[in-house]
């Protein structure tokens, strides 16, 4: 058995492949595998990924699949992972070389289901790299509702045991965007102890052609499958009443936060409309007492309390200017 499994998916990411293959193929950590999922790609990846496994040898394991998606060659990846712990890894940004090692060395010494470290934020630009404020609140959790407030849902920077992603029902949900969202919260029941390592060891890059940036205009509706597939996941495993006003804080704030910027930014009218009319819909229908939510306080709570149909679109329009990603 590896002490940890990195998971990689990969689809036509040659120019930046070597970079993040080199980090992970240095890491500190000894009995480390490296899983990567070529997901169909059509460029020259599969080579890249071919010459670092003649190199390397059995620290590589290259799966090949027919392109399906980012979920699905994560879904892979961990049913074919052998480590105690999985990590995961995007083929267009890189890690530290020492993170795996650390963040190991934290959840064996604490005895933790997932650990967590912090990240670099960068913008690639004309003019050179641009370093930009991280997203979610990344800090030591107090518990497991603590979990669902403000979180940093990617798994490119959290560390779990392997034997609670093999439960039933813990996967990324296929063909769909977003789908780090329900990832992370369908972990939440199973990390019974957590970790945070204040460091910053993963460098993520935004881009103008990265999935998250471009507006996919009707995908972005995918938010709702997203949240759908959260609120059936802890209804059928009975994990519902435990986290009931936790699910509705995170549920209804992604919906008037985020996915409110991105419909800010539909050019067609008709669907801006059609996405509006569905995020009002789904609070209405799944929470009809969000207000009341004890997590709504401050200026988040104010302005949770103050949006509503009518004022939508303006402020989707506002959002989607200062929220660009």
């Amino acid at each position: 058995m590896a002490k940890v499994s990195v998971i990689l998916p990969v689809y036509n990411t040659e120019k930046y492949l070597p970079r993040c293959l080199d980090a992970l193929v240095n890491q500190t950590l000894e009995d480390l595998e490296i899983i990567a999922v070529d997901d169909g790609s059509t460029d020259h990846s599969p080579a890249v990924l071919k010459k670092y496994a003649g190199i390397y040898g059995d620290k590589i394991r290259i799966i090949t699949k027919e392109n399906e998606g980012q979920a699905a060659a994560r879904n892979m990846g961990i049913r074919a992972s052998r480590g105690k712990y999985i990590g995961f890894a995007d083929s267009d940004d890189c890690v530290d070389v020492s993170m795996f090692e650390k963040m190991y060395l934290l959840a064996e010494e604490r005895k933790c289901h997932m650990v967590e470290c912090h990240y670099h934020y960068i913008q690639e630009t004309e003019k050179g790299n641009k370093e930009l404020h991280t997203r979610g609140n990344i800090r030591q959790h107090a518990n497991r509702r603590d979990m669902f407030i403000d979180p940093q849902v990617s798994p490119w920077n959290k560390l779990y045991l392997r034997e609670i992603l093999l439960r039933p029902g813990l996967d990324f949900p296929e063909g769909l965007i977003y789908e780090d969202t329900s990832f992370y919260i369908k972990t939440i029941p199973y990390v019974l102890k957590s970790a945070y390592l204040d460091e910053r060891l993963v460098y993520y890059f935004l881009r103008n052609t990265s999935t998250m940036n471009v507006n996919k205009n009707k995908k972005v509706a995918d938010i709702f499958c997203v949240l759908q597939d959260i609120l059936d996941f802890y209804r059928r495993y009975g994990f519902y009443e435990q986290f009931e006003k936790e699910l509705e804080y995170f549920c209804t704030k992604i919906l008037f936060c985020s996915s409110l910027s991105r419909i800010g930014r539909v050019k067609d009218a008709a669907l801006e409309k059609e996405l509006l009319d569905r995020t009002f819909c789904f609070v209405s229908e799944k929470f009809p007492e969000y207000k009341k939510n004890p997590y709504f306080t401050g200026k988040t709570g104010w302005y949770i309390k103050h949006i509503n149909r009518r004022n939508s679109k303006y402020i989707g329009k506002i959002l989607g200017h200062v929220m660009k990603g």
